[in-house]
């Protein structure tokens, strides 16, 4: 049995994905600033790296990006299908 996919999962509502679009956004932005938290925190001298914790961060972000332009191009179809020609 296969999982359903990001698209599958997404409300047909416009406000509910504004919501979505709205979450996906603060949430990026969480992981831009632990991302320059974990650069900062890094010590080239004392060999201090956090090279796994930035790549997993960085999946994350590449991962949220996809869930959110989904949501974006299912609000601009659902717009698109709302107004009239």
């Amino acid at each position: 049995m296969s999982s359903p996919n990001a698209a599958e999962l997404l409300p047909d509502n416009i406000p509910a994905l504004q919501e979505f679009i709205t979450s996906f956004d603060r949430q990026l932005q969480e992981l831009d600033a632990e991302l320059k938290r974990l650069f900062a925190m890094e010590d080239p001298a004392k060999g201090i790296f956090f090279s796994q914790e930035i790549h997993l961060n960085r999946q994350q972000k590449n991962q949220l990006q996809v869930h959110r332009q989904f949501a974006q191009v299912r609000l601009n179809r659902l717009r698109l299908e709302a107004s009239p020609f």
